[in-house]
């Protein structure tokens, strides 16, 4: 059952008695106990619908969807499955004490990885999730693989009782279900000859298993009593971008796609050209920071203007980054006249120093930096991943607290230099 939260104005007829306390039982007799059986058995035009009332009494209601329109329903949140794992290089481990709650779960949840694009180990699932995947058709799911041997996986997983990787991916395979894959490269571990294996390996699964990224292994400074590992240095990222180089020539002439894609975090730290936007192909691993830099790139420019009165602007970013946003932003916004901006890297403190990307920046690592760089002008500009869904960064902090404290608005960008600034412009020309 799934309690009710919320119903919709627009719920005619009958639907008018279901009331915010209520629980949803059942849709057209198929028990209703999570977000996607909700989503999934409302689908159909005709509902008969079971709700359980506070006092324990259970009411039916009929609802047409044609004639109604769709149910609109709003429910407490589902609990999260949580991953009993304990690897060698869980960022969550890592996280630094009093951040919010939320942001210290550990989800091994495949409905998060069908809905939002989350990783998992494939290491929870039961008969009955098998099942369900199958059954509601939960495509595309992504996977955390990191290594194909097995006992290597169970170490780095940190944990011996795990089931075998290939017959799950077999199994969802062959059931149709699409999936994407990542491997976190750890220095020394899963690199090298075990790297060229696994993806050996999961290429065996293709077209079923669409892309594999390659994630360099992130490590804070908040790592007390836990495994020692190597930092990714520029020379690891120029091994692991000419292994690549060699893996995707492979897999286009046998496969005709690369097959594999390289974060952008390994072409920032070789000083390597962004790669062509046909080098990502369909961008399937955007998400995981795989082709971001080049889709900002490749946005459209500014067109030639000039604003009526002039506009000096910061832009904050992490000091990965920087140079070549300092670069693009020169080429997107060179034909805008009467408007000034510049730069700043801003340094992680919440993390750590060695944490270079913009996604892992608090607030109060904005306003430290930013309070100590000089003139703001009149307005800040954010990376676009510093915040999540809700807007807010990592340390709780939000945008309008960095406002009120900075004394200037502040605009989270987007990954296109066009529509993070001409919004601006428009209203200035």
């Amino acid at each position: 059952m799934m309690k009710i939260v919320k119903i919709s104005d627009q719920d005619p007829g009958p639907m008018k008695d279901i009331k915010p306390g209520d629980k949803l039982v059942s849709i057209n007799g198929h028990e209703i106990n999570d977000l996607l059986d909700y989503q999934f058995h409302s689908a159909d035009e005709k509902l008969e619908i079971v709700v359980e009332k506070p006092d324990g009494k259970h009411v039916s209601f009929s609802h047409d969807v044609y004639e109604n329109g769709p149910l609109e329903l709003e429910f407490e949140p589902d609990p999260i499955k949580r991953c009993k794992n304990k690897c060698i290089f869980c960022f969550i481990h890592q996280l630094p004490k009093g951040l919010r709650k939320s942001l210290y779960v550990k989800d091994e949840d495949y409905r998060l990885s069908f809905t939002h694009g989350n990783y998992i180990t494939l290491t929870n699932l039961s008969e009955e999730d098998f099942e369900r995947i199958v059954e509601m058709r939960l495509s595309p799911l992504y996977i955390s693989v990191h290594t194909t041997d097995e006992e290597l996986r169970k170490y780095m997983l940190g944990k011996s009782n795990i089931p075998p990787l290939f017959p799950q991916i077999k199994r969802l395979v062959e059931a149709e279900i699409q999936l994407h894959a990542q491997i976190v490269v750890c220095p020394g571990i899963n690199d090298g000859f075990h790297l060229t294996k696994t993806v050996a390996d999961l290429a065996s699964f293709y077209p079923g298993l669409k892309s594999v990224a390659i994630v360099p292994v992130g490590l804070t400074e908040h790592r007390e009593r836990l495994p020692e590992l190597d930092p990714v240095t520029p020379e690891n990222a120029r091994e692991i971008m000419d292994q690549c180089d060699g893996m995707q020539k492979t897999y286009l002439r046998e496969l005709g796609t690369r097959f594999l894609f390289p974060a952008d975090e390994y072409v920032l730290l070789t000083d390597r050209p962004i790669p062509p936007k046909r080098y990502y192909e369909d961008f399937p691993q955007i998400e995981n920071g795989v082709g971001m830099v080049r889709k900002l790139t490749s946005s459209r420019k500014c067109p030639r203007m000039r604003l009526k009165r002039k506009l000096k602007a910061t832009i904050a970013t992490g000091i990965l980054a920087a140079p070549i946003i300092e670069q693009v932003f020169a080429k997107k916004l060179r034909d805008v006249g009467n408007f000034e901006y510049r730069i700043v890297p801003i340094e992680n403190r919440l993390m750590g120093k060695s944490v270079t990307v913009s996604g892992l920046l608090g607030g109060r690592d904005f306003y430290r930096d930013l309070m100590a760089s000089g003139d703001l002008g009149d307005m800040l500009f954010l990376p676009p991943n510093c915040l999540n869904d809700e807007g807010q960064f990592l340390d709780d902090w939000t945008p309008s607290e960095l406002e009120k404290k900075l004394k200037l608005p502040v605009v989270a960008g987007c990954y296109s230099v066009y529509n993070t600034f001409m919004p601006i412009f428009r209203r200035l020309i």
